[in-house]
């Protein structure tokens, strides 16, 4: 079999230092369940885990995430653990946070702020949040204070049913603003968009960021999306734009929760099957029912036998394993999942390094 994982490695942590969250987006991969619950992680066990990952390893990129990270108590002292192990900090918020969290987020303690903003359509942008017609403004607010601080601001914006037939004016208007990073994010079918929102067919999302590559290049701001589906004819192009294979097989972006449970990708999620545990200082392999006897062992839920593993590893283990995904998406060996996870840069190909750092 050809190797596609030949690629340079994008060590990402996300750690979930809660799950309490002011707002029950319809989107929220997490689910109303785990931010009703509001877990919060401590600061000895979030200092351990970014250890851990740090020294065993080689993550040096970290993403404090939530439920809504601003939430957080003691976000400054996470913060700052993370500046103690060298790691470059981004917080990715839904930005209805109070301005005086500017005092923490600074520029010379974070490298980016990530907002979570799903339309530049206001009445768009309510009907996917189920929030006041005020918080737009409020969302831009914070984005023009973070620029103006000199954060370097980025933007993911979720696409579904209801947003993607505007979605690409999110371009002009939010470099018109000054945000550094726009990345489009897929859909996936997890948490509340179980039951509120419907993601784009795998032909939709491919005519998607197809319509993103035909328009025209922006001057000041980066675009991103994830290939999530590709035509088979196609893989050698994002091998070329950086494609590392499939990071639940890498390792590369683990998802730690405030109950210790390790995800390697977050489409696993609704499910107990998680790749591992921290628990009281110690980290320990789930035995059982285990995502990483999915990505490792594809020929277990792999039944096509079409003879195209070269190209797609046998498949995406959540699109071939998990009902939710089976019912939406089967392999007719032209199209086949990639990943819902990684992003390329649009219009352009990129050396390697230089998109990881960039990120």
């Amino acid at each position: 079999m050809k190797p596609i994982y030949k690629n340079i490695k994008e060590r990402f942590l996300f750690l979930y230092i809660t799950e309490a969250c002011n707002l029950r987006c319809r989107h929220c991969y997490l689910g109303n369940k785990r931010l009703n619950r509001a877990k919060r992680m401590s600061v000895p066990s979030a200092r351990f885990i970014l250890d851990y990952f740090k020294t065993t390893g080689g993550h040096d990129k970290l993403y404090l995430i939530g439920g809504e990270p601003t939430m957080h108590p003691q976000l400054n002292e996470i913060i700052n653990a993370g500046i103690e192990k060298k790691y470059s900090i981004t917080i990715s918020t839904n930005g209805l946070f109070d301005k005086k969290i500017f005092k923490i987020l600074t520029a010379e303690k974070i490298a980016s702020l990530n907002i979570s903003l799903d339309s530049w359509i206001p009445e768009e942008f309510q009907k996917i949040r189920s929030v006041p017609k005020k918080s737009f403004n409020k969302i831009i607010d914070n984005i023009k204070t973070g620029i103006n601080n000199g954060l370097q601001v980025r933007v993911m914006c979720t696409v579904s049913n209801i947003n993607s037939k505007n979605a690409l004016g999110m371009i002009n208007f939010l470099e018109n603003l000054g945000v550094h990073t726009l990345s489009f994010h897929n859909l996936g079918i997890t948490g509340n968009a179980v039951n509120f929102l419907k993601p784009l067919s795998p032909l939709e999302w491919i005519d998607f960021y197809n319509s993103i590559e035909k328009s025209p290049p922006t001057s000041r701001m980066a675009v991103y999306y994830p290939p999530t589906f590709i035509k088979k004819d196609d893989i050698e192009k994002y091998i070329e734009r950086g494609y590392p294979g499939c990071p639940g097989r890498t390792l590369d972006r683990p998802h730690v929760l405030p109950d210790g449970k390790i995800y390697f990708c977050p489409l696993f999620m609704d499910y107990d099957i998680y790749g591992a545990k921290i628990k009281n200082g110690y980290f320990s392999f789930n035995k059982e029912y285990s995502e990483l006897n999915l990505y490792y062992n594809p020929k277990n839920y792999c039944i096509t036998g079409c003879g195209l593993n070269n190209l797609c590893s046998g498949e995406c283990a959540a699109f071939s394993y998990i009902n939710a995904y089976k019912n939406f998406y089967s392999c007719d060996k032209n199209i086949i999942p990639l990943c819902i996870l990684w992003t390329t840069y649009s219009w352009d190909k990129k050396p390697q390094t230089l998109i990881h750092d960039f990120r």
